[in-house]
């Protein structure tokens, strides 16, 4: 047998466990992100609690959002992490309160994942309302103009009622979920420890794949 046949059987040994070691950290993975994009594949109960939006939607370039301060909201500064976004009329009544409060809960009980989840709150019509600040607890803000409210209902929708809902953007600032006025903190909670998971699992893949 010549030396090139030895020495290529012998690379396509030394190959195969690696091979066989990647098959095995990356199915995991690949398969968690596909049954989660497609939950008509798994039991009832474990389902996604939240409507999924396929696909997802990106930020619309032209919507434009302005801080409390008067200066644009800068949207790069969600880059890289899951935010909870909650759409508003204002004045924040009793019922955005609460919502907030409920953002705020699920961050925490996310735990170690909460350091990668940010909340945002639109508001939209009165530009002199305040937030009560104990109510926001560190989440952003940000207002939209008359002009733009349509823009926004158009990207959060569908319908007109989009107000009050808990909205999910990835990291890569694409909507991608969105919860009834009425749904249970849990629900949301719920999902967001999946995406959380599935996105630790992702980057996990990426560095076994690269070393």
């Amino acid at each position: 047998m010549s030396e090139a046949a030895t020495s290529a059987r012998t690379g396509g040994r030394s190959l195969g466990p690696l091979w066989a070691m990647v098959a095995v950290f990356a199915l995991p993975v690949v398969a968690g992100w596909f049954l989660y994009l497609n939950p008509d594949l798994l039991p009832t109960a474990r389902v996604n609690r939240g409507e999924l939006i396929d696909p997802a939607r990106p930020w619309p370039d032209d919507l434009e959002l302005v801080r409390p301060d008067g200066a644009a909201f800068a949207r790069e500064g969600l880059a890289g992490k899951w935010t909870l976004l909650l759409a508003a009329r204002a004045p924040c009544d009793a019922a955005c309160t609460a919502r907030l409060t409920d953002l705020r809960q699920i961050r925490l009980a996310a735990g170690e994942g909460g350091l990668a989840v940010e909340r945002l709150l639109i508001l939209a019509g009165k530009a002199d309302s305040a937030v009560p600040a104990e109510a926001l607890a560190g989440a952003g803000v940000a207002r939209v103009a008359a002009a733009g409210e349509q823009r926004l209902v158009a990207w959060l929708g569908p319908g007109e009622d989009i107000w009050n809902r808990v909205h999910i953007v990835d990291p890569l600032g694409s909507l991608m979920m969105r919860y009834a006025a009425d749904a249970p903190a849990k629900d949301v909670l719920k999902d967001m420890e999946r995406l959380l998971k599935a996105s630790r699992n992702w980057i996990k893949g990426a560095g076994y794949g690269h070393r």
